[in-house]
């Protein structure tokens, strides 16, 4: 697993507009993407799902991230590379937590 961290802002890379973005635009027999936009949204949306799938088992278990912490950038980034050692630990020795 690779986690950058530190980062705020560094990144972003829009989906295409005007182009079918949500998963299930794709469901279905006969909706696989048509060009490469379509395929590059697909794959966007699907990381996006599991980013906020991420986001959201961290809040249900960590309830530092359900608000803005008082604490300098500096101190979130360790905070946030704990928290992700400490999810990835539970989740290999603590099947059942």
């Amino acid at each position: 697993m690779y986690i950058l961290s530190g980062r705020e802002g560094s990144l972003f890379l829009a989906s295409f507009r005007g182009v079918r973005y949500h998963l299930q635009d794709f469901a279905g027999q006969g909706n696989d993407p048509k060009n490469e936009k379509e395929l590059f949204n697909l794959h966007h949306a699907s990381l996006r799902n599991v980013i906020e799938r991420i986001f959201g088992i961290f809040k249900s278990r960590f309830t530092i991230f359900k608000s803005t912490p008082p604490f300098l950038f500096k101190t979130q980034v360790k905070i946030e590379l704990v928290c992700v050692a400490l999810h990835k630990f539970l989740l290999k020795e603590c099947r059942f937590d």
